[in-house]
């Protein structure tokens, strides 16, 4: 039986609520959950995360991420138009659950508001409703530094945060075309996890360098033979 329109603009009505609600729970509990935010107070790139044994261990326990091969070039595709203007472009990495694996299948680029260094995603209701047309469960998220460096900010790292309070494998991939390098981060599940969450400074603020806040993902895995689709709410 079709709806008639007055029990559509109810449901309407009703998911906007919902989004609402969740939004403004979600800003309370991790205040930079979908701002990102780039540009340290200070950052010596000798300080980037360096790879250590002990990584691999930590990392142990999670599942495999798989990412199509041509996600980062896809994404900077996208973000041209901005990264020429020298302004950041954020997505969310959605996908689905198979064999105890991750798949990576969808960047979901909501509307936002860029700068040089930061970028505040809008109408993020968008993006619910993409995944729950296409059942797909958030996996991380992914954005550009257009004149620095791939690392995470003490910004960045809150916003992770709240996605691998989610999802454990939840990754955040840097891209970074001024350096043409990419990162792949996780914070340590170990330390840098707890240490964000129970952090309640907003806007940049120092951090410890030692224990470790953040690493390089060593539980995903790139596949040529994927495709990477494109979600762009923007248009």
């Amino acid at each position: 039986v079709a709806a008639t329109p007055r029990i559509l603009i109810v449901i309407h009505l009703f998911k906007l609520i919902f989004f609402r609600i969740r939004k403004t729970i979600l800003n309370f509990l991790y205040p930079n959950f979908l701002f990102v935010h780039s540009k340290p107070p200070s950052f010596d790139r000798n300080q980037k995360p360096h790879y250590e044994r002990s990584d691999s261990l930590l990392a142990g326990s999670l599942r495999t991420v798989i990412i199509p091969e041509n996600t980062m070039d896809v994404f900077l595709q996208l973000a041209q138009s901005n990264t020429l203007k020298n302004i950041e472009t954020c997505g969310i990495l959605a996908g689905h659950l198979a064999q105890n694996r991750l798949f990576i299948t969808h960047i979901i680029i909501p509307k936002q508001q860029g700068t040089p260094d930061s970028c505040n995603t809008m109408n993020e209701e968008e993006i619910f409703d993409v995944q729950d047309q296409q059942n797909l469960i958030t996996l991380g998220w992914i954005h550009t530094h257009p004149s620095q460096t791939a690392f995470l900010s003490s910004v960045d790292l809150h916003t992770h945060c709240s996605y691998q309070m989610m999802m454990p494998e939840a990754i955040a991939i840097v891209c970074a075309p001024k350096y043409k390098t990419t990162g792949f981060f996780i914070l340590t599940p170990d330390y840098g996890l707890d240490y964000i969450a129970q952090c309640r400074q907003t806007g940049f603020h120092p951090h410890p360098n030692e224990p470790r806040l953040y690493m390089e993902s060593q539980h995903i895995q790139l596949d040529a033979q994927r495709k990477i689709q494109v979600v762009d709410l923007r248009r």
